[in-house]
């Protein structure tokens, strides 16, 4: 089968997944009313489940994906398990090529069982919230010009014109990092984007309890639990033992002042509370 032929193929079972994902969920929303008030409550709390939960029913596993918090080299691991090899970071973000799915499309009743099963992993993977800000700051504004078309851009942007003028803006700007963090923190509750949203509060879905919190600073030994209860391979592990999409900056210590550690604690005291990272540099 040529490249074309492959991938017409693939997006032609992709649309026919959502189709049947569709009809699935109006069904279980028919027939499982408890199904459907499960779903419903997650999403009315902002929780974004189809967005940052990803299931692998064979295995049992729920993960819920924290951005930049090792979140490509777990999808890619998962990826692996559901026996997709996607060509890029890029595509591991994307279910067509990852193949792994949402909530949604794994239907309500087959979700909410998967979220109560004593025998299923539930898991998600955070990191200490000072070098958490350094990789998104680097990852999403380090050296981009503040003029919209991007998406992140634009969300700041609009953040600095309604609420903060006194942030930089235009053709001729870039936002520092102590200019982020002035951002980040104002908005840090406000759901307005997951990567330097609070950790705490992505970590409480309503109706699903986490079995196991592990840390990016302590990755490998950590994800050995993901990978014992999938029972993967040596092949498997091997091939996670190196860390994937790295953002590319500075030791996270080089890029704060005390005041500005203050700023991020102050804002993210709840994340250093519970996830039991030091405050200060």
């Amino acid at each position: 089968m040529s490249g074309l032929a492959g991938f017409a193929r693939s997006q032609c079972l992709y649309h026919a997944g959502r189709a049947r994902a569709y009809a699935a969920t109006w069904l279980d929303r028919c027939r499982d009313p408890a199904a459907a008030a499960f779903y419903s409550e997650l999403v009315a709390r902002g929780c974004a489940p189809n967005a940052h939960i990803d299931v692998l029913p064979r295995y049992r596993i729920v993960y819920l994906c924290i951005p930049k918090c090792a979140s490509t080299t777990i999808k890619m691991a998962l990826s692996a398990l559901a026996g997709r090899t996607p060509a890029s970071f890029e595509q591991v973000h994307q279910r067509r090529h990852s193949g792994l799915k949402s909530p949604f499309e794994i239907g309500l009743s087959n979700f909410r069982a998967l979220a109560l099963d004593r025998a299923a992993l539930r898991f998600a993977f955070v990191r200490n919230p000072y070098d958490r800000l350094v990789s998104a700051w680097a990852d999403k504004f380090q050296n981009k010009r503040l003029v919209p078309g991007d998406d992140f851009i634009d969300k700041y942007l609009e953040y600095r014109d309604t609420k903060d003028p006194a942030l930089p803006g235009g053709a001729g700007e870039t936002l520092s990092f102590a200019g982020f963090v002035r951002f980040a923190a104002a908005t840090a509750q406000a759901r307005l984007d997951p990567h330097w949203h609070c950790q705490d509060d992505m970590l409480d879905m309503p109706g699903i309890k986490l079995d196991f919190i592990g840390k990016v600073e302590s990755f490998e030994a950590d994800f050995a639990r993901v990978l014992e209860h999938a029972g993967a391979g040596a092949a498997l592990r091997d091939a996670i033992s190196a860390r994937l999409n790295p953002s590319r900056h500075l030791p996270w210590r080089d890029y704060y002042t005390s005041a500005l550690a203050d700023q991020v604690y102050r804002a993210y005291e709840r994340d250093f509370d519970r996830l039991q990272y030091p405050c200060g540099i």
